[in-house]
């Protein structure tokens, strides 16, 4: 169970949600942003025993038309030797010891492993680096399953719901209804134990952000267009507005802040709950 004071967590959300999942032994690794030395992250990362890998690669685990993007990402783990693996991993392809393709779908097997990403979603993602992109698939199975619908009424409606298939930012279930990841979701909404509410706020949050990328699309060509297209003449102005006001915002910094304007309506002073509704 996460332990940490409420002006704590308040002061960067997402690194503590994050954190948990190595805390919970859900994940090995988590991808993070930088945050200063001195203060609430540095003094948890300490009193944990959570340290900070820079991750360098450039063997692109995005792109399928593209072999190499170099990037440069933070990772916390208790454990280095975690990063020195998929280090080790990269330098074998780079080097021509695997093959270039079969070797990243190990790297995508082994960062999926030490993420705590379920198999299936890894093994759909791996094999979507040589068809249609699992992200493309995932965003046009959420709006046939009315997923989006859900989210945009949630929001409306200034209701909390949760979908903890999209437990974190740039992950991508197999399905938009994957009971593993759900799984994964509600094991870490557990493990944060009085903030468990926050955790739904993110993955609304998390949902937004696949919608966000629909909208986008729409305005290119392709599959994915297509049905974005037909899924956002169903809404309503102000909700066509919403979706574009965020469509270009840093979202992760915008996710915190939202967070924390909502915690701040939700628990008191003290931090103890008092009201599940947004605008108690």
């Amino acid at each position: 169970m996460l332990k940490a004071e409420f002006r704590h967590f308040l002061s960067n959300p997402i690194f503590f949600i994050e954190a948990s999942r190595i805390l919970s032994g859900i994940s090995k690794i988590v991808s993070i942003r930088p945050f200063p030395k001195i203060g609430f992250e540095f003094d948890f990362c300490r009193a944990n025993g959570l340290k900070i890998v820079v991750l360098e690669t450039r063997i692109s685990r995005i792109l399928s038309n593209a072999k190499f993007s170099e990037s440069r990402i933070l990772i916390l783990t208790r454990d280095e030797r975690f990063a020195k693996r998929l280090i080790s991993l990269e330098k074998k392809i780079l080097n021509g010891k695997l093959d270039f393709e079969k070797g990243r779908r190990k790297l995508i097997m082994l960062e999926g492993k030490l993420f705590g990403y379920p198999d299936c979603c890894s093994k759909a993602y791996a094999k979507s680096k040589t068809s249609l992109p699992l992200e493309t698939k995932l965003i046009i199975d959420a709006i046939e399953r009315g997923i989006f619908s859900q989210l945009i009424l949630g929001l409306r409606k200034s209701q909390i719901l949760s979908f903890p298939q999209f437990f974190t930012l740039n992950f991508y279930p197999c399905e938009a209804d994957c009971k593993r990841a759900e799984r994964v979701g509600l094991k870490i909404k557990r493990s944060l134990g009085e903030f468990g509410f926050v955790f739904s706020l993110r993955t609304m949050l998390n949902a937004l952000y696949l919608l966000r990328i629909a909208y986008k699309s729409a305005h290119h060509s392709g599959i994915l267009s297509k049905v974005a297209r037909e899924f956002l003449k169903t809404l309503k102005k102000e909700e066509l507005e919403m979706i574009e006001a965020v469509a270009e915002v840093d979202y992760e910094e915008f996710s915190n802040n939202f967070i924390r304007s909502l915690m701040k309506r939700y628990y008191d002073r003290s931090g103890r709950e008092h009201n599940s509704d947004w605008d108690g």
